[in-house]
């Protein structure tokens, strides 16, 4: 009988990530791990970093550690190949800010070392005309302003490469910290010709606010400020296509300078031939719901939740004098409850974040919108978005958000925000700490006893502790409350109430409890003699200092939360919610029922004094009473993350964090929502399929199923699903059968940023059946298992002719996302039936098995692929050789040497 030459035999190939033959660790579910050389590991761990972020098993500090540590030991072990890679990770594999990373520290490395080539590099990975301004914000917190000359120049040279009219209009705006003026301040760019070098002063005059003249040589800064000027008196200029596109306008500015006075379909069908492939709006952040809880924007968008919105759309025209002017509308109206139209998920985008001097935060993309109030002139609001927004702006916050649910009254309010304060909610027994005296004190001994419980006092110097037992052996009625309420053994920095609709009576009893508890009323005098008072409350738990500051806002109170320098208990830092402004003091003190005499009269005497206070009414200086402003203190770069929105109508605003925000529309959407024409939105669709254009837009695959979730008419989806199959164009064919195994463990339910909820498990998902697609025959299987040991898997049935869109919407609704851990073995061994490939995506983080490789029940004569989708340091497998190969990613580009390792041939890195 033939020992070797057998039908299905395969040729011996190696691949590039390779292990040790033997494992020498463990994964972090406890399965023997196999260490990889240095260069698998940095390369694993490259194509699935989002920097910054933390994954399901290690921390963000960690993880960017490991990285900075490998791309320094392999740019002094190979620079010839760490310059190839990191050319390729920015340009094959679309990762932006580990390119961004890993160039700067490949280039630190090396000029430490004496090695040249870090020049090179670091012009090789900015790739987008705002990334030398990153590059320098990265260097000056990674590494000081010191700064070595190979780095300048590499910077230098990208900013020469990337700065042009159309880059200044986009990306050089306030928000940055590296203006590009900045930037070509410290790294003295040199200019190629001379309309560029009249670029360069003009950008440098622009940042320091000298930019009155543009010279003749820069044509579309001067069409665009020509455009500008001119649709601020007729905004129907902004209809012609050929001006939009020599003035370099992009459509955010031509919606904002455009208003409600342009026909919205005329205005889109206009500024589609100069728009990019996928523009879009998104940002994610807690918003506020009609029923008095906030969820956060990803929950909004999966659960299709209602949202509070104005009823009408803000009058944003700006102030003109003279006659045909108009009245202007200046009620911003009523905040109501509206079911959005629509519920967006935008994938993977840059955000910034905007803290408030509320110490509100709100992350965004850049090109979110936001209404704000106008620099000069009369206050009237405006239009703007993230990318132009400045330090000192003035976004409006309601007061008029007074919607709550229906659960608890005030006197269960009190108890909890006292015992919250003052109480000790960790024994089987309740009790709390007051002076004797006072009518907190008298207050809890009357509820106590309408609940039927003792009262049995303590009194330590001019304190008393109070206890309320119950019967022996009976359920305490107290106990009963605090655990209803969710807070009972909760201690110092978790202290928080749940996300419940809990009523306005309950809301104003839990403030007066905490308050009195752990607040205080202050008088002060300032040195010209005016009278000043302000309510401040402390905690160390942040949670309830932001719940404390949301629900005295949607009572039309203002406030602020800062942290104290200073330490509380354990340890922790303190942090004070304070209401200063003089109309905030009195709404609070009509609102709160203190019953410790000394602040109540305090409060009292505040609220006599500050009553005069009349142009405090108004918190817009006589625009609107029912909105506040708030302050933008900071913008920084938030990296890259999952991003979520809404689109609501008429007023196109939302709240978000307590903040009045502008929603955010997919481009499709808003074609299809202005009436876009079928002949226009034709061509939009031959574009989106154009591979071509797919190409050139460096998507990654994530984001056209994101685009194909937020497009509301059927007229997109098969431009999409041809857009998306062209995304992932190196996705192999394979011959014979295939046994395909999509992880969805706990951990690949890990997100990729720590606020967003595009899983692991969804790139998994789609790769997999993307595969599946292009297979002669599969068999594709979600596996995992439940804590108890039990290895559930679900074979998903194949559908012939279906689009991978809606393979994905069937995987997505049809409970194929498990959870559990991560039985890799397991499910080789359940469902391997002589297949000629097995493909495994997943993190590699299996569970001990019954053997040392989780692949065992398949013959080394056949071929298993791992697709790795974390990048940690320890594999389950072997990798390399012997029919056992793994690679990874987020995006197609190292698909191809499946291909490669299937025509029998040795598969070397993909750059």
């Amino acid at each position: 009988m033939a020992k070797f030459n057998r039908p299905g035999t395969r040729a011996a190939t190696t691949s590039p990530v390779r292990t040790e033959p033997s494992p020498s660790g463990w994964t972090f579910e406890g399965a023997l791990g196999f260490g990889r050389d240095v260069k698998s590991e940095l390369y694993l761990l490259a194509v699935t970093n989002m920097v910054g972020e933390q994954t399901f098993y290690e921390s963000s500090v960690g993880r960017d550690s490991r990285y900075a540590q490998l791309i320094g030991e392999i740019a002094l072990a190979d620079p010839e190949w760490i310059a190839r890679f990191l050319t390729w990770l920015r340009n094959g594999a679309h990762m932006r800010s580990a390119s961004l990373v890993g160039g700067l520290e490949a280039a630190r490395a090396m000029v430490a070392a004496g090695i040249p080539g870090g020049r090179r590099i670091v012009d090789a990975v900015l790739q987008r005309p705002d990334e030398p301004g990153e590059s320098l914000a990265y260097w000056a917190a990674a590494h000081g302003r010191t700064m070595p000359k190979a780095v300048k120049r590499g910077i230098s040279d990208a900013a020469t490469r990337l700065y042009s009219e159309r880059s200044a209009l986009k990306y050089d705006t306030a928000s940055k910290g590296y203006r590009f003026g900045d930037v070509l301040n410290l790294v003295h760019a040199t200019p190629r010709e001379d309309w560029q070098a009249d670029l360069f002063g003009h950008l440098l005059d622009r940042r320091y606010g000298r930019d009155e003249a543009i010279p003749d040589s820069l044509a579309m800064l001067r069409a665009n400020r020509a455009l500008r000027d001119e649709a601020a008196v007729r905004p129907e200029v902004l209809l012609d296509p050929d001006r939009l596109s020599k003035a370099g306008m992009t459509w955010e500015d031509a919606l904002s300078l455009a208003g409600t006075s342009v026909d919205k379909a005329k205005l889109w069908e206009a500024m589609i031939p100069s728009m990019g492939y996928m523009a879009c709006l998104a940002e994610g952040t807690p918003v506020w719901l009609p029923d008095g809880t906030t969820a956060p924007i990803e929950a909004v968008v999966a659960q299709r939740l209602q949202v509070l919105s104005y009823d009408k759309s803000w009058d944003t025209r700006a102030v003109e004098y003279g006659a045909n002017q108009g009245i202007r509308d200046d009620p911003v109206g009523k905040l109501i409850p509206i079911t959005p139209t629509a519920w967006i998920d935008a994938g993977l985008r840059p955000v910034a974040s905007i803290r408030f001097t509320s110490g509100r935060v709100i992350e965004a993309t850049y090109d979110h919108r936001w209404v704000r109030q106008r620099q000069s002139g009369p206050k009237a609001w405006e239009w703007t978005t993230t990318g132009d927004l400045k330090i000192d702006d003035r976004i409006p916050t309601p007061l008029t958000a007074s919607y709550f649910g229906d659960e608890g009254d005030a006197r269960d309010g009190y108890f909890v925000g006292a015992m919250l304060g003052d109480g000790g909610m960790t024994a089987l027994t309740p009790e709390f700490h007051a002076d004797p005296h006072d009518g907190a004190a008298a207050f809890m001994r009357d509820y106590a006893v309408e609940h039927g419980c003792e009262v049995r006092e303590d009194k330590r110097g001019t304190i008393v502790r109070m206890r309320f037992p119950y019967r022996q052996w009976r359920r305490n009625p107290v106990t009963e409350v605090l655990r209803h309420y969710d807070v009972r053994g909760k201690r110092c920095e978790r202290k928080a109430l749940p996300q419940r609709p809990f009523s306005r009576d309950f809301w104003i009893g839990t403030l007066s409890g905490l308050i009195d508890a752990d607040g205080c009323v202050r008088e002060r005098r300032n040195p010209k003699s005016a009278y000043h008072a302000s309510v401040e409350y402390a905690t160390v738990s942040l949670r309830l200092a932001e719940q404390v500051s949301d629900a005295l806002l949607r009572l039309g109170v203002a406030s602020v939360v800062r942290e104290r320098p200073v330490r509380g208990i354990a340890n922790h830092p303190i942090h004070l919610v304070e209401v200063s402004r003089a109309i905030a003091v009195v709404r609070l003190a009509g609102l709160l029922d203190l019953r410790i005499g000394y602040k109540a009269a305090k409060l009292e005497r505040a609220a006599e004094k500050l009553a005069h206070v009349e142009p405090a009414r108004s918190e817009m200086n006589g625009y609107d009473g029912s909105v506040a402003l708030d302050r933008i203190a900071a913008i920084e770069d938030a990296g890259v993350k999952p991003a979520y929105c809404v689109t609501v109508e008429p007023s196109n605003l939302f709240v978000a964090n307590g903040i009045a925000t502008g929603n955010c529309l997919r481009n499709l959407r808003n074609f299809d929502a202005a009436g876009v024409s079928d002949a226009v939105a034709a061509e939009v669709a031959a574009r989106l399929a154009d591979p071509d254009e797919v190409a050139r837009s460096r998507q990654m695959p994530m984001r056209f199923l994101s685009a194909h979730k937020a497009a509301p008419s059927l007229r997109w989806r098969h431009a999409l699903d041809k857009a998306l199959a062209a995304s992932l164009g190196s996705v192999p064919e394979l011959d014979g059968r295939t046994l395909i195994l999509v992880d969805t463990s706990a951990s690949m339910n890990s997100g990729f940023s720590r606020d967003g909820t595009l899983k692991r498990w969804d790139a998994a998902a789609m790769f997999g059946l993307a595969l599946a697609r292009r297979c002669k025959e599969s068999d594709v299987v979600s596996f995992s298992s439940d804590w108890n040991g039990r290895q559930p898997t679900m074979v998903f049935p194949a559908v012939a002719g279906e689009s991978l869109l809606r393979s994905l919407d069937r995987w997505q609704h049809g409970g194929y996302f498990i959870g559990g851990g991560t039985e890799t073995e397991a499910a080789v061994r359940a469902h391997y039936a002589g297949h000629d490939t097995v493909v495994i995506l997943t993190d590699e983080q299996a569970r001990h098995g019954f053997s040392n490789d989780v692949a065992a029940a398949v013959p080394t004569s056949k071929a298993v692929y791992t697709w790795n989708l974390a990048g940690y340091r320890f594999g389950h497998a072997p990798s390399g050789s012997g029919g056992r190969h793994t690679f990874g990613g987020l995006s197609d580009a190292a698909f191809g040497m499946i291909g490669l390792l299937e025509q029998g041939r040795n598969a070397d890195w993909p750059f």
